[in-house]
């Protein structure tokens, strides 16, 4: 059990566990299914990826009052009031540290199917579509996966890697998507780290909007890249590949030294 993690007013182990995913799963599908249809009954018309970014907009709305008022993820200003502002910027330095480490892990991996690639693309090419890859994901993601589900866990389990490491997998797995399951299994293990030594969803809310921030605004100002790798982006050149690599590692390690450092006193 971590002394600095809050409790939750969720049954405690898997129980607690399941009740939240289980109600996150359900909220989601709902409206998944009842925005649409009462989209094209208004409408006379599928509404598209205009539907699709505003049935996330709804559950989101849902699923942070859901978990909010049943106090499953605890929110207090008192984290905020303490002014962590340099764990905030360094964990905006890692959102930023990590991308390039990121593609080039993908890109070494096996290939996975990309189950929502064409999706994803018509959000992000939607004038609203910000609002659903950077703001509403973020925020619920953070308050599920850490604040309920992740918290739960830690004040359940005796080793805060082993609640990190099933908080990562299930986080991974939400997805639904392979394509995406290795590189969110390995932000969640992040996320689920830094959670775990300030006790605050706020962090990783802040790495989770820089990351997808990015990524956001190079895939719409540079959509000739979106379904390249390294090598094509930086001009078939392996040698600049490498060096963006390391200039990112450089960025990426020193800036989780740096939150190692200046969340240590929040160690159990």
């Amino acid at each position: 059990m971590v002394d600095n993690i809050n409790k939750t007013a969720a049954p405690s182990g898997a129980k607690g566990v399941a009740i939240q995913l289980v109600t996150f799963i359900c909220i989601v599908a709902v409206s998944g299914m009842i925005i649409p249809a009462v989209w094209k009954l208004i409408a006379g018309k599928d509404g598209g990826t205009n539907a699709m970014i505003l049935t996330s907009a709804v559950y989101s709305v849902l699923v942070l009052f859901v978990f909010v008022r049943k106090k499953w993820c605890v929110l207090s200003p008192a984290y905020f009031q303490s002014k962590p502002w340099s764990v905030l910027f360094w964990s905006c330095l890692v959102g930023v540290g990590a991308i390039i480490p990121e593609s080039a892990l993908d890109e070494i991996m096996p290939k996975l199917p990309d189950l929502v690639g064409e999706s994803m693309t018509d959000i992000i090419n939607n004038d609203y579509g910000y609002f659903t890859i950077c703001i509403f994901a973020p925020l619920v993601e953070e308050v599920v996966m850490r604040g309920a589900i992740l918290c739960t866990l830690l004040n359940s389990m005796k080793s805060r890697w082993g609640a990190i490491a099933i908080s990562a997998l299930l986080f991974a797995l939400i997805h639904m998507n392979p394509a995406q399951m290795p590189h969110a299994f390995i932000a969640g293990l992040f996320l689920g780290w830094i959670y775990s030594r300030t006790g605050s969803v706020l962090p990783g809310i802040v790495y989770h909007w820089v990351n997808n921030t990015i990524v956001f605004v190079v895939a719409r100002m540079m959509p000739q890249f979106a379904d390249s790798n390294l090598i094509e982006i930086f001009g078939g050149d392996h040698k600049r590949v490498g060096l963006a690599i390391i200039f990112s590692l450089f960025i990426l390690l020193p800036s989780i030294y740096q939150l190692a450092v200046r969340t240590k006193q929040d160690r159990a």
